[in-house]
């Protein structure tokens, strides 16, 4: 089996060198290729890739001129490959490429895609700040909730993994910005992923890619791939059904109020409790029929999480109307709408995450 390892590079002179020195001395009892693909670097590191491959002709150079996209240019790697494994790194060696042989021996076990993780046990990362990680874990949990495929991972935002060509084959591939993994998770044909640990380690010379531009393009990408992935429409759907149980808890109030004669606060706790019931039901049959659990059991699990769900919401609206409304002056009603929106925030990312967790 050959593999095609596809480096993206801007600006990677200074590293490049020592990358391709030791991919070599990792891989050299292995049928490989490394393809760099360079995004018109000022610093000519297509030039100098192009300089080593004469006396490294396992290397193959890229250069894109009128374009620069980190997952593009994995793609753009992938096309020109013609290994039946592939593999993604950076070249700021920041990823081990001492762990190709691990990720190797996966594949070779039956995994589809192999990860190198930040996240597992064994993984770390290597002088990160507290702002750097409270990034990297926020993004992760932006991808739990909106990709639900990518929770199978710990670390969905590894730029680090290799796969099988036929995970892509014929595969639709659309991504935008750096984190090319979340659209192979989403949409590529896989059975088996695993994850390997790695140490992320400290960037040696030239700079980060990290920045507000390629934030805000994971942000797009994230949300594109819900919506291909139908995920946003669940949402919409679980929306849907908290407007219903409104109806159910007025209606249920009213009449055990004005009809049955009930003391009022006694009737709003059963219409409070039928109005959640109704809820569930709804979400159970149509928001989420895809990702529940056969049996009586599971039925009753998943109500009792639902429920444990539904007990904070009321005191959470009431605490953020309260705290716009008397501290931040906010008009009631706009203040009431906001609580609205966390408790729906709250419910739809709780339920998503535990209740009807499982994923086809």
């Amino acid at each position: 089996m050959k593999i095609s390892i596809v480096v993206p590079t801007y600006n990677e002179r200074e590293n490049l060198p020592l990358l391709i020195k030791k991919i070599n001395d990792v891989l050299k009892e292995i049928d490989f290729e490394l393809i760099i693909v360079d995004d018109d670097s000022p610093d000519k590191t297509w030039e100098l890739a192009q300089q080593m491959a004469k006396d490294y002709p396992f290397v193959k150079v890229i250069r894109r001129i009128n374009e620069k996209d980190l997952a593009t240019a994995v793609l753009e790697g992938f096309r020109n490959s013609d290994g039946d494994i592939l593999a993604v790194m950076d070249a700021d060696l920041q990823h081990p490429p001492e762990k190709l042989i691990d990720m190797l021996d996966g594949i070779k076990k039956g995994a589809d895609i192999v990860i190198g993780s930040r996240y597992v046990e064994g993984g770390e990362i290597e002088e990160w700040g507290a702002i750097r990680k409270f990034y990297s874990k926020f993004a992760t949990l932006l991808a739990h909730i909106f990709l639900p495929r990518s929770r199978i991972v710990k670390d969905p935002m590894s730029g680090f993994f290799m796969l099988k060509r036929k995970v892509i084959e014929n595969v639709e591939l659309d991504p935008i910005g750096y984190k090319i993994l979340l659209e192979i998770l989403a949409k590529g044909k896989y059975d088996r992923v695993e994850e390997e640990p790695i140490k992320f380690r400290k960037r040696e010379k030239g700079k980060s890619s990290l920045n507000l531009t390629n934030q805000i393009k994971y942000l797009r990408h994230l949300l594109r791939l819900s919506w291909e992935t139908k995920e946003i429409h669940r949402m919409l759907k679980f929306a849907f059904v908290g407007l219903t149980g409104v109806f159910v808890n007025l209606g249920i109030l009213w009449a055990l109020t004005d009809i049955a004669g009930i003391y009022y606060l006694l009737s709003a706790i059963f219409s409070i409790e039928a109005s959640i019931l109704s809820n569930f039901l709804l979400n159970d049959i149509w928001t989420f029929k895809d990702r529940k659990e056969k049996g009586v059991k599971e039925w009753l699990k998943r109500l009792a999480k639902f429920n444990l769900i539904s007990l904070p919401a009321f005191p959470m609206q009431l605490s953020i109307m309260g705290i716009l409304k008397e501290l931040f002056g906010v008009y009631y009603l706009l203040a009431a709408l906001a609580g609205i929106l966390v408790v729906f925030i709250w419910n739809f990312v709780a339920n998503s995450l535990w209740t009807w967790r499982k994923v086809q």
